[in-house]
Protein backbone atom coordinates (compact mmCIF):
# COMPACT_ATOMS: atom_id res chain seq x y z
CA UNK A 1 0.00 0.00 0.00
CA UNK A 2 2.62 2.14 1.04
CA UNK A 3 4.56 1.65 -2.71
CA UNK A 4 0.91 3.09 -4.30
CA UNK A 5 0.85 6.00 -2.56
CA UNK A 6 4.66 6.83 -3.11
CA UNK A 7 3.77 6.29 -6.85
CA UNK A 8 0.63 8.17 -6.71
CA UNK A 9 2.93 10.85 -5.09
CA UNK A 10 5.28 11.05 -7.74
CA UNK A 11 2.67 10.92 -10.71
CA UNK A 12 1.09 14.00 -8.95
CA UNK A 13 4.33 15.63 -9.00
CA UNK A 14 5.06 14.65 -11.91
CA UNK A 15 2.06 16.30 -13.29
CA UNK A 16 2.53 19.12 -11.40
CA UNK A 17 5.91 19.76 -12.89
CA UNK A 18 4.39 19.10 -16.63
CA UNK A 19 1.76 22.14 -15.86
CA UNK A 20 4.25 24.34 -15.01
CA UNK A 21 6.61 23.72 -17.66
CA UNK A 22 3.46 24.09 -20.09
CA UNK A 23 2.78 27.91 -19.04
CA UNK A 24 5.74 28.39 -18.74
CA UNK A 25 6.74 27.42 -22.23
CA UNK A 26 3.70 28.89 -23.75
CA UNK A 27 4.94 32.49 -21.74
CA UNK A 28 8.34 31.87 -23.53
CA UNK A 29 7.41 31.23 -26.98
CA UNK A 30 4.36 34.15 -27.41
CA UNK A 31 6.44 36.68 -25.45
CA UNK A 32 9.95 35.95 -27.66
CA UNK A 33 7.47 35.48 -30.98
CA UNK A 34 6.10 38.72 -30.13
CA UNK A 35 9.51 40.44 -29.29
CA UNK A 36 11.14 38.62 -32.08
CA UNK A 37 8.52 39.96 -34.58
CA UNK A 38 8.84 43.77 -33.51
CA UNK A 39 12.71 43.49 -33.85
CA UNK A 40 12.20 41.36 -37.37
CA UNK A 41 10.03 43.64 -38.72
CA UNK A 42 11.99 46.90 -37.67
CA UNK A 43 15.41 45.06 -39.93
CA UNK A 44 13.24 43.77 -42.88
CA UNK A 45 10.45 46.39 -43.28
CA UNK A 46 11.78 50.05 -41.57
CA UNK A 47 8.27 51.46 -43.42
CA UNK A 48 5.30 49.53 -42.58
CA UNK A 49 2.97 51.42 -44.49
CA UNK A 50 4.67 49.98 -47.52
CA UNK A 51 4.36 46.44 -46.24
CA UNK A 52 1.78 44.28 -47.60
CA UNK A 53 -0.72 43.17 -45.56
CA UNK A 54 -0.05 44.91 -42.29
CA UNK A 55 -3.01 43.99 -40.69
CA UNK A 56 -2.24 40.00 -40.91
CA UNK A 57 1.20 41.44 -38.94
CA UNK A 58 -1.21 43.10 -36.37
CA UNK A 59 -2.93 40.03 -35.91
CA UNK A 60 -0.56 37.79 -35.06
CA UNK A 61 0.72 40.78 -32.66
CA UNK A 62 -2.88 40.56 -31.43
CA UNK A 63 -3.13 36.73 -30.51
CA UNK A 64 0.65 36.53 -29.18
CA UNK A 65 -0.53 39.36 -26.54
CA UNK A 66 -3.93 37.80 -26.00
CA UNK A 67 -1.59 34.38 -24.85
CA UNK A 68 0.32 36.35 -22.62
CA UNK A 69 -2.93 37.58 -20.95
CA UNK A 70 -4.53 34.44 -21.07
CA UNK A 71 -1.56 32.72 -19.56
CA UNK A 72 -2.18 35.01 -16.48
CA UNK A 73 -5.55 34.55 -16.10
CA UNK A 74 -5.37 30.77 -16.70
CA UNK A 75 -2.69 31.14 -13.52
CA UNK A 76 -4.41 32.97 -11.57
CA UNK A 77 -7.48 30.68 -11.67
CA UNK A 78 -5.72 27.92 -11.33
CA UNK A 79 -4.01 29.61 -7.90
CA UNK A 80 -8.45 30.69 -6.68
CA UNK A 81 -9.07 26.64 -7.32
CA UNK A 82 -6.21 25.35 -5.79
CA UNK A 83 -7.31 27.72 -2.63
CA UNK A 84 -10.73 26.66 -2.66
CA UNK A 85 -9.76 22.71 -3.01
CA UNK A 86 -7.26 23.28 0.52
CA UNK A 87 -10.42 24.95 2.02
CA UNK A 88 -13.19 22.93 0.67
CA UNK A 89 -11.53 19.33 0.69
CA UNK A 90 -14.98 17.98 2.88
CA UNK A 91 -17.13 19.39 1.08
CA UNK A 92 -20.50 17.62 0.00
CA UNK A 93 -19.85 19.18 -3.66
CA UNK A 94 -16.22 19.01 -3.87
CA UNK A 95 -15.39 16.25 -6.93
CA UNK A 96 -17.73 17.73 -9.46
CA UNK A 97 -16.80 21.94 -8.87
CA UNK A 98 -13.05 20.66 -8.69
CA UNK A 99 -13.87 18.32 -11.82
CA UNK A 100 -15.08 21.59 -13.45
CA UNK A 101 -12.22 23.55 -12.58
CA UNK A 102 -9.96 21.57 -14.12
CA UNK A 103 -11.95 21.79 -17.27
CA UNK A 104 -11.52 25.16 -17.21
CA UNK A 105 -7.86 25.46 -16.97
CA UNK A 106 -7.79 22.56 -19.72
CA UNK A 107 -10.28 24.98 -22.04
CA UNK A 108 -7.74 27.96 -21.02
CA UNK A 109 -4.67 25.79 -21.62
CA UNK A 110 -6.15 24.84 -25.57
CA UNK A 111 -7.07 28.45 -25.99
CA UNK A 112 -3.64 29.34 -25.55
CA UNK A 113 -2.44 26.52 -28.12
CA UNK A 114 -4.31 28.12 -30.38
CA UNK A 115 -4.11 31.40 -29.68
CA UNK A 116 -0.01 30.30 -30.11
CA UNK A 117 -0.42 28.44 -33.55
CA UNK A 118 -2.89 31.54 -34.96
CA UNK A 119 -0.21 33.81 -34.04
CA UNK A 120 2.81 31.95 -35.30
CA UNK A 121 0.83 31.01 -38.78
CA UNK A 122 -0.12 34.97 -39.13
CA UNK A 123 3.18 36.17 -38.43
CA UNK A 124 4.45 33.40 -41.38
CA UNK A 125 2.06 34.26 -43.92
CA UNK A 126 3.43 38.21 -42.87
CA UNK A 127 6.80 37.35 -44.00
CA UNK A 128 6.38 35.03 -46.92
CA UNK A 129 3.98 37.93 -48.01
CA UNK A 130 6.70 40.22 -47.68
CA UNK A 131 9.82 38.78 -48.24
CA UNK A 132 8.95 36.71 -51.68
Amino acid sequence: MEHENKYTDQQYQALKYSYEQFDRNVLFIASGALGISFAFVEKIIPDLTKAISPSTLINSWYFFAGVIFISLVAHFISVQANRWAIANEGCKNYDKITSLLNWIIRLINLAMIMGLCWGILLLIKFVKLNIT
